[in-house]
């Protein structure tokens, strides 16, 4: 269990920026217009799920809190199977989110016809102090 001393927000961009320089990473939405969409993106999303809770408690107020934040990666696809970035990309995540010590599960989102694109979403708990 990883305990932050900084909001959710921070600790989430804390977890990922190792792979800003490989995947483009964006905070609640992505914001390019449509003819600048990357192959394949993060999107970092807070207070998620359960909300923002008390974790530790002590006289009366809580000394840590926790909160669900997501990470979704979406790389662009030609449908039922996904291509090789998003393969990629999914195991570069998973491998930061096991070697961080941060509690999470990963689900597989699937295909969006609409975006043309693939999507996997990693639900990690934040606690922080």
């Amino acid at each position: 269990m990883k305990i932050f001393n900084v909001p959710p927000a921070e600790a989430l961009w804390t977890l990922v920026k190792p792979l800003a320089e490989e995947i483009p990473i964006y905070k609640e939405v992505m914001d390019e217009d449509e003819n600048s969409v990357p192959e394949s993106y993060l999107l970092l999303r807070t207070d998620v799920g359960t909300g923002d809770s008390g974790s530790v408690y002590g006289d009366g107020h809580a000394y840590l809190r926790q909160t669900e934040c997501d990470i979704v990666l979406v790389s662009k696809s030609k449908g039922a199977n996904s291509n090789d970035i998003h393969n990629q990309n999914k195991a570069k995540v998973k491998a930061l989110l096991n070697d961080s010590g941060v509690v999470y599960y990963g689900t597989n989102l699937g295909y969006d016809e609409t975006l043309k694109s693939s999507q996997y979403a990693w639900s990690v708990r934040v606690i922080y102090g």
